[in-house]
Formats: structure tokens, sequence, C-alpha cells
């Protein structure tokens, strides 16, 4: 990749609508898997040269770069590990999809790669939060609410990381700069403050699509379920990842997964074949996250890495300790037990999220305004 100051504006259209354009088309053709083949490292090619471009913002470069890793594996996924017209029905589908007229076919595949969780669809994503039985006027009210909410969080969240000078240093200030130097308080708020911004990010945009959509007919209440489960599940991290934490990527984590323990030849339901399918899952995340990273420059590459690998360290080994508290039967009652697995959900967090955070302040995205308006800092007149 070529030094920022080179670097051209990123073609949206070129390089993130007509790629899933084409990749609709392909799907509704029901094409051979030997052309399918090729058609993806064409695609391949399409997300590699979209990581050369820059948007002009490093946090919209590495939210730019995350996407095109996404559409990497989703395309990966639907291309060469499964066959979507033969193999996928929607709970509305009356009729063969292979019998439809080809614009039908492809807004039918394009249905499929915008529903990461695959809701409504015969092999939907599990540990989704129930299916909604809102009325469309009251739907459509909520959502905005919680559009209008999850903006006021981005807002706290951007708003304490503006005025902590931590996060907004000259390149050498920043060089050597980490969220936990300012001591444990606020190594937490830090933390809290970084990831609030995806989560809210996440939420927001959720929420004003689905608004979108079910107000034009396109969709129901019922096809647009809470992004994220319960916080009251995250009593361990497998469950953070698994079930608290949205649910967007686990399509093709787990079919990638699945695929590396059947060429492996492990046994489905041993240990082996259980973790090889958590690492697995955790490298593809990490992989995928790197593709942001590589977006905000090459040398950038991999550092989001470290902190999705030890995730599955920190699961295994919770998983040990739950399995040896119950054979030596001395677990403590539930209620003992949330309140341990929270404090250590809480705590490993403290502990690994500066390996997500520290790189991504270092090279400036803390220092990157997201909003076009901030209603708190405008209030306390910090606002410019």
């Amino acid at each position: 990749m070529s030094s920022d100051e080179k670097r051209l504006p990123f073609p949206f259209i070129t390089l993130l609508v007509l790629p899933d354009v084409l990749l609709a088309l392909v799907l509704a053709l029901g094409l051979s898997k030997r052309t399918r083949i090729i058609l993806f490292a064409g695609f391949a090619v399409l997300c590699y040269k979209g990581l050369q471009y820059t948007t002009g913002d490093k946090m919209q470069d590495y939210s730019m770069g995350s996407t095109i890793g996404g559409q990497f594996f989703t395309a990966l996924h639907l291309l060469l590990i499964v066959e979507p017209i033969q193999q996928y029905r929607h709970s509305t589908d009356v009729d063969d999809p292979r019998t439809r007229p080809l614009l039908k076919r492809i807004y039918w595949a394009g249905c499929i790669i915008h529903s990461p969780r695959d809701i409504g669809w015969n092999y939907q994503t599990p540990h989704i939060p129930g299916r909604l039985t809102l009325k469309r006027g009251a739907f459509i009210i909520s959502r905005v609410l919680r559009a209008v909410g999850s903006f006021l969080i981005i807002d706290a969240a951007q708003s304490f990381i503006h005025t902590n000078p931590l996060f907004s240093g000259s390149a050498v200030e920043l060089e050597n700069t980490s969220i936990t130097s300012q001591g444990i308080f606020y190594r937490c708020l830090n933390i809290i403050a970084w990831m609030s911004t995806p989560h809210a990010g996440v939420r927001m945009q959720y929420y004003l699509i689905s608004a979108i959509s079910v107000a034009l007919g396109l969709s129901t209440p019922a096809d647009w379920p809470d992004p994220y489960g319960k916080w009251s599940d995250a009593y361990t991290v497998r469950n953070l990842w698994g079930r608290t934490w949205h649910q967007m990527m686990r399509r093709y984590l787990s079919s990638i997964g699945k695929v590396v323990v059947q060429v492996a030849g492990f046994e489905k339901g041993t240990w082996i074949s259980s973790y090889t399918q958590l690492f697995v899952g955790f490298f593809v995340s990490g992989v995928m996250h790197s593709f942001g990273d590589a977006m905000v420059g090459r040398k950038h590459f991999g550092a989001s890495f470290p902190f999705f690998i030890v995730q599955v360290a920190a699961i295994i080994a919770e998983d040990i300790v739950i399995d040896l508290t119950g054979r030596w039967g001395r677990r403590p009652s539930t209620k003992v037990s949330f309140i341990i697995g929270f404090a250590w959900v809480f705590t490993w967090s403290m502990i690994s999220f500066p390996l997500y955070i520290d790189w991504a302040v270092r090279a400036g995205l803390g220092g990157c305004e997201l909003l076009p308006v901030s209603p708190i800092r405008a209030l306390l007149g910090l606002w410019k």
C-alpha cells in the first residue's frame, strides 16, 4: 500500500456497492464450483484493492477496512463453502428461488448477503434475541428513540475521549502512549469510552436502518431483533462474545471453523473439535479486523490480531476452572457464581482490551471526530 499522502479517495460505488451486486448476481446464477472459485479470486483482488484507498479519516478507514474484511469472508462462505440457491430458504419463500426471474433471484441473494444473522432463514444464527411483536408504528418510534439514545452514548464517549489529552497528542507524544498509563480508574474509563463508540454505533445504524426498512414496507418488526444480547448473560468470556456481543460475523466464523475441523478429520462433538472451531473463529475474526488495521496504514496490519487470539486462552482457562469446580463438588451458588463471573469478565476486559485499543490510539484514531455535532460539548462550550 502506498503512503497516506498518495492514497486516493475511497470509491464507494466501485469497491463497496458493486462487489455486493456482483456477488448477488453470481449467487443468483447458481454457477459451478470451479467458476465460483475463480470469481472469488477476483473478489479477493477487489477487496485488496479497496485497502489502497482512504476515506480521509483514520477511524472511518478502520471501519471501512473491517467492512471490506467482512465482505471478503462473507464471499468466501457463500461462494466456496455453501450453495445458497440450493440450500437456503426463507420462511416467506413459497416457491423454489431457482424458478424465479433473474432480478428476483438477485434480490433474494442480496437479502442473504445482508442478513448476517440469518433472521427468518433456515440456517438462522443461534443465540439471537427474541423476535419483536411490536406493531409497525410503535416499532418505528421505538427504533428512532433508541437510535437517538445510541447517538447520545456515542456523544458522551467521544466527549470524554476528546477532553482526555491522552488521545489527542502529537504523533511523537502518542508513539509510546497507552490507555493504561493514567492509573486503574482512568484505564477503566478509557476502555469503556472507547468500546462504547462502536457498540453504540452499531446500535444506532441498526435502529435507523430497521426503522426505515419497516416504514417503507420492505420488512416487518419481527425481522429486526435487537443487535446485541443481554448483558446479564456476560458472566463468562465465552458468553460475552457468543451471546452478548453482536453475532454479525458468526455465520462465516462458524462455517470456516467447521470446514477446518472436517479437513483435519476431528470427530464432531469432541473437545479438540470444539476448541479448534473456537480458535479458528477468533483467528478469522482477528484477520477480518486486520483489514481495518491495514486500511489505516500498511504498517498497522495485524495490530488488532493479538487481542482476538488471547480471548481463546481466556475461554479455555475459564472452561477448565468451571469443569474443576464441578468435579470437586464445590461449585458456589448461582448468585455467587454470577458475581464471580461478572467480576472475572470485567477484570479480563480491563486486562485484554488495551491490546485492541493502544495501537489505534498511537495511530491517531483517538483524535478523529466521528460526529457532525456534539450536544454535550456544545453545552459545555467545548464544541468548535
